[in-house]
């Protein structure tokens, strides 16, 4: 699915000498719906999906309500979710690895019903992920923008418009929440960190702990971890990011984990 890192006839060839017999190759220009419409049309028992997290996302989604089994790929500018499941960094490698047979549950999760593999953010954060998304393929030239929109994230006056239950009923606000899945087959559940950050240099460390997903040892963070999670504000509507790709939903935004919800094709492991 989705144009690929590299030719298309090597990935094949690379599935074939793995053992799998290709039912349906799709057109790499192909609109998604086209190829979507395709695919469930298809007697394929395993679909590999090549992209980035948003393109894993979507892919994962639609193959939870078909039954099929989902194979990732790593082919975007962010592969959280296959790093997360021990895949090679590129796609005609990962693919050599595979080996049909084995199907394991992958956890999900969805925020206000829609599903998310590796993390979701909610509040002052996508505006910029809303601006990288526009920059996405303008090159060296699109940078310099989003430099200036991160500038002006930075010395923006500090909201504190989410809020989140803690113990006791004590309420706990920020101006970002972050939820993230747990790691494969662990038992923990959703981690949320609130974020409150004093000032620029505030929200600049928090940006460079997130990045390296560090964010919980921040002294400016709020943490909770459960299966069921609600992150509260007092406007229509917020703006959310399902890992990476923005939408808008209303309060309060409603998280709940899936355990098991996506079959997959056992991960090859890594490079």
């Amino acid at each position: 699915m989705a144009a690929l890192p590299a030719p298309r006839l090597a990935l094949e060839e690379a599935l074939r000498t793995a053992g799998f017999e290709i039912v349906l190759a799709l057109p790499e220009q192909a609109p998604m719906d086209e190829q979507w419409a395709a695919v469930e049309a298809s007697p394929a028992e395993v679909v590999f999906v090549c992209g980035g997290d948003g393109t894993l996302r979507d892919g994962a989604e639609r193959l939870i309500r078909t039954g099929q089994i989902f194979a990732p790929l790593p082919g975007g500018t962010m592969n959280r979710v296959c790093t997360r499941l021990g895949l090679a960094e590129e796609a005609v490698a990962a693919a050599r690895r595979y080996r049909p047979g084995a199907v394991i549950g992958l956890d999900a999760a969805t925020a206000n019903g829609h599903l998310f593999l590796y993390q979701s953010v909610v509040g002052a954060p996508t505006r910029l992920m809303r601006f990288r998304e526009r920059q996405r393929g303008s090159g060296t030239r699109g940078w310099l923008p989003l430099a200036f929109a991160l500038l002006r994230e930075l010395f923006r006056p500090s909201s504190r418009g989410l809020s989140v239950r803690l113990r006791q009923g004590r309420r706990a606000r920020g101006h970002a929440a972050v939820v993230t899945m747990p790691l494969p087959e662990s038992t923990q559940g959703l981690t949320l960190a609130l974020a409150r950050p004093q000032g620029p240099r505030g929200r600049l460390r928090q940006a460079w702990r997130w990045f390296r997903g560090r964010l919980s040892e921040d002294p400016d963070v709020t943490m909770r971890e459960g299966e069921r999670l609600a992150v509260h504000a007092p406007s229509n509507w917020l703006r959310l990011s399902l890992d990476g790709e923005t939408r808008l939903t209303a309060p309060p935004v409603r998280f709940r984990l899936h355990r098991r919800a996506l079959r997959l094709l056992a991960p090859p492991g890594g490079a």
